[in-house]
This record gives structure tokens, sequence and C-alpha cells, in this order.
């Protein structure tokens, strides 16, 4: 499991290194992510929100 977990912090540390150095790259990666939450977002607010009752 150690070795496992090696390699994955390898791919970790080289993967953020790529987006430090490539700006491109790291601005198509955060749009992307963005769009995913705020699409996320719409849909699940939707389905939770519900009408508001005032009580007199």
């Amino acid at each position: 499991m150690s070795k496992r977990r090696g390699i994955l912090m390898t791919a970790l540390g080289a993967g953020v290194t790529y987006l430090m150095r490539n700006k491109q790259a790291r601005e198509k990666l955060f749009s992307t992510v963005s769009g995913m939450m705020k699409s996320s977002n719409s849909s699940n607010g939707t389905s939770k929100t519900r009408p508001r009752v005032e009580v007199k």
C-alpha cells in the first residue's frame, strides 16, 4: 500500500507542477471545474427549494 501511495503522490505532484507552469491548462481546468460547480448548484438548488409559507 505504501508503494501505491508514493506513486499517487508523485503523480499528484507532477500534475500540480504542470498546472503551475502552464497558465492555459490551469485556466482551462478552473473554467471546467467552475462550470461543473455552477451546473451542480443549479440542478440541486431547484430540487431542494421549497416555496415559503407565511403564517399570520
